[in-house]
């Protein structure tokens, strides 16, 4: 493959675009991820579908950017480097990632990490950490912070959009794992990511996924829209039952795509109605007042016309709030 052929880097800089642009740097030790979803951005992304084409691998089947021995010494001279201060694991992929779990990779790499210059390392998961990982964390309490990404309606029986959570594990189980973390003094955050209007704010799905996060006493929430990508409208289909499909296309603008990141192409996207992200902000954003949670919205400022008197200031998510 040419030289000049992007690729996924093991370290890059926060993207230019993000509210982490110049704060954070992101860590990528493989490319790919076991929990394959369907509604994933990352398996189009350019860079990803070129190094899982040198590493002879598909997405669902992640693979090191290099062998162990030496990936582990690249990490550990990335993170002693002093050009790091915040890691951000990862835009790509999961560092919970249960095969990497299992084999102990996981916790190798949070190992140097925890050792290192770097300052802080912020984890986003799907995934959970074993024992032995939940043990490094609490010896480091300050040193990360923990985010589990959930989705209200996977309570819902039957659950709308089963594709979504196929090769997760179990909610309760991951809540479990962000519950020991924060008992551990990590800020823990439930990302409700991909959030969907008019199926994840309707009651019957909210206010249960609610009762469950203050009985694990986890009350800080951050959610985020899912977007649709030219790609996903290909691809996502088959994975969702035709009515349900049919009514969410109706709740998006797909005759208005933007470029998510300037300079990058493959992040173009199509956003929901802003009458739909209005309506659906308004509902969760008084759930949670109700309840007397911590939250912020990450995808904000793309939503026109929200009246922000009737709610807290501090939900304009700058980047920190997770970190």
């Amino acid at each position: 493959m040419s030289p000049n052929v992007e690729r996924v880097q093991l370290v890059a800089p926060g993207s230019l675009g993000t509210c982490w642009y110049g704060k954070y740097h992101y860590l990528e030790p493989w490319v790919g991820c076991e929990h394959n979803c369907p509604y994933c951005y990352a398996r189009s992304r350019m860079a990803v579908r070129n190094s899982l084409a040198e590493l002879g691998t598909n997405f669902a089947n992640p693979q090191p950017l290099l062998p162990r021995q030496e990936l582990l010494e690249a990490i550990e001279r990335q993170a002693n480097s002093g050009q790091v201060s915040i890691f951000k694991l990862s835009r790509y992929t999961d560092i919970f990632s249960p095969r990497f779990v299992a084999d102990g990779l996981s916790y190798e790499i949070l190992e140097i990490l925890a050792k290192s210059r770097v300052s802080r390392v912020i984890i986003t998961t799907k995934g959970a950490p074993d024992r032995q990982l939940l043990e490094l964390l609490a010896r480091y309490p300050q040193k990360f912070s923990y985010n589990a990404a959930c989705r209200p309606s996977s309570l819902l029986d039957p659950d709308p959009l089963p594709s979504f959570e196929k090769n997760l594990l179990p909610l309760r189980q991951r809540l479990e794992a962000a519950a020991q973390a924060q008992e551990a003094g990590l800020l823990t955050t439930i990302h409700c990511d991909p959030f969907v209007a008019q199926i994840d704010d309707q009651p019957q799905a909210l206010q249960p996924f609610l009762d469950l996060l203050e009985s694990y006493k986890l009350k800080r929430v951050m959610w985020s829209y899912l977007l649709l990508s030219p790609t996903l409208l290909e691809s996502m289909p088959p994975l969702v039952d035709p009515k349900l499909w049919s009514e969410l296309l109706e709740r998006y603008d797909l005759h208005s795509e933007r470029q998510v990141l300037p300079g990058q192409e493959d992040t173009i996207s199509f956003a929901q109605k802003n009458d739909v992200a209005l309506e659906s902000v308004d509902k969760v954003a008084k759930a949670l007042m109700a309840r007397n949670f911590q939250f912020v919205l990450c995808s904000l400022k793309s939503i026109r016309g929200l009246n922000l008197r009737e709610y807290p200031r501090q939900m304009l998510c700058n980047g920190t709030f997770y970190a």
